[in-house]
């Protein structure tokens, strides 16, 4: 399992708490990506970094992105979940989004977008 996290680029010099953490796993065929924390403009572009590596070389027929502990969710969030939609699909794989937060669903419902992805 890899982990990334990182740091709000405002954040005081004393907090080093990161505002996002990443973690890949592979279970058989599925590769999930389990998000914690913020998906804002600091913070989408790694999320969509790291689906990018995960589709390199060898892509799972499946990835799912764990969005279950998703704590702000805005634009830039949908923006990158329609990037990384593109990107799975671009190498014939599906996204599976997995127990989307209450905030996630939220702001999908709104832009009226949430049953454009598959969810469990």
């Amino acid at each position: 399992m890899s982990v990334h996290q990182a740091t709000h680029p405002a954040a005081p010099e004393t907090t080093r708490q990161p505002i996002l953490s990443l973690a890949v796993a592979r279970h058989g065929a599925e590769a999930v990506v389990e998000v914690r924390g913020a998906l804002d403009m600091a913070t989408v572009g790694l999320l969509v970094d790291i689906v990018d590596t995960v589709m390199a070389g060898q892509p799972p027929p499946v990835l799912v992105l764990d969005l279950s502990e998703v704590t702000f969710f805005c634009a830039a969030g949908v923006t990158a979940l329609l990037t990384v939609r593109q990107r799975v699909a671009s190498n014939g794989c599906a996204l599976l989004l997995r127990q989307p937060s209450r905030i996630t669903v939220a702001v999908l419902d709104i832009v009226g977008l949430r049953d454009e992805f598959i969810t469990e």
